[in-house]
Formats: structure tokens, sequence, C-alpha cells
């Protein structure tokens, strides 16, 4: 018979199983702001610590995942900005409006 007969299309993102259990994203907050060294990863200005919100690259809506790979950190202006764009898009918005290069 057809080799194809019992297939399901879906229209979600599958939950990726691969990565076990994560932590809690918001753990990583400390880390991404050394690692970006107190700039936003939108706007590239300087702020204080509080003043940053752990944004998803990809986001979770779009089957983006809390590994330290897809995390970064956004001010308070870009993060509400950014809402589920993907990174490239968001990107693509702040050179429009000027605020990137």
């Amino acid at each position: 018979g057809p080799l194809f007969d019992d297939v399901a299309h879906r229209e979600d993102v599958p939950r990726r199983t691969d990565l076990g259990d994560l932590p809690n994203y918001r753990t990583h907050k400390h880390t991404l702001y050394g690692m970006q060294e107190g700039k936003c990863n939108g706007c590239l200005v300087l702020f204080p610590f509080r003043n940053f919100s752990v944004d998803h690259v990809v986001p979770r809506a779009k089957g983006g995942n809390d590994h330290m790979d897809n995390l970064q950190l956004l001010c308070t202006a870009c993060n509400s900005s950014k809402g589920t764009l993907s990174q490239d898009a968001f990107m693509a918005k702040l050179k429009r409006e000027g605020i990137r290069a």
C-alpha cells in the first residue's frame, strides 16, 4: 500500500525534547549582563542591571527555547518593541527607525 497513509500535518511548532530540563531562563540574567557588557542587544545603550529583561532571540511562540544560546538582554523599551518578532525582524525594525545603523 501507499507509504504515507498515516501522515499527520501539524501547524504548531513541536516542543523540543532533546535539551533535557533547563533552569528557568531568568537565572541567566547575570551571565548575560556580563556577556553583553551592560549593553542592550537592541539599541546598544548601556543600562543598569535592573533595567533589563531576559528576551528570547527566537520567541517561544515561534519554537524558541530557554537554552542560553537563545537568550539575550533587552532594555524595557526594546523588549516592548520586539514583542514576538524574530531577532532579524527586530533588527530590521530598529534600522528603519534609525536606532541601529
